[in-house]
């Protein structure tokens, strides 16, 4: 007696039983939403920055207090990193900070932007042609000497 085993492995069956998670949308239409002022929020960010460093979470406040922070209008708080490592340090913790700062002003109406700057960064590592070319501006004799030894800059030796 032979039994027939399937062999095939279809991935589309097994992602077609896997349903979507929906969001969860919360509706806080009905939720106070207290003014508050930028000093206020300044001083409740310098709060939660300092309740990330008790709380052992330094390469999260080193991160977070490195960014920028304004009440833009309707209770929109935006966050101004100057990188996209910042910003994505920032999200991990987006969830506790928006509970802290609707508990603390009691407005459900705040809602959070971030913006992540371009900085021109310093490039420190230069190859033997760059640095070869800062010396010849600076001494033209150089490149003479160059041609005249037949000076390969691109060889590793």
């Amino acid at each position: 007696m032979q039994t027939e085993v399937e062999t095939s492995f279809n991935l589309k069956r097994i992602f077609d039983k896997v349903e979507e998670e929906k969001p969860v949308v919360e509706n806080f239409d009905d939720k106070p939403k207290e003014a508050f002022t930028e000093d206020e929020l300044n001083k409740a960010w310098n709060e939660f920055l300092s309740q990330l460093q008790s709380e052992n979470k330094i390469p999260a406040y080193n991160a977070l207090q490195s960014g920028n922070i304004a009440l833009k209008e309707n209770f929109t708080i935006e966050f101004t990193f100057s990188s996209l490592s910042l910003s994505n340090e920032f999200d991990l913790h987006r969830v506790d900070l928006m509970k802290f700062f609707r508990e603390k002003f009691n407005n459900y109406g705040i809602d959070f932007k971030v913006v992540i700057t371009e900085s021109k960064a310093k490039n420190f590592i230069k190859s033997k042609a760059e640095l070869f070319k800062e010396m010849a501006e600076e001494n033209p004799i150089l490149l003479k000497l160059k041609e005249e030894l037949g000076l390969d800059l691109n060889s590793n030796d």
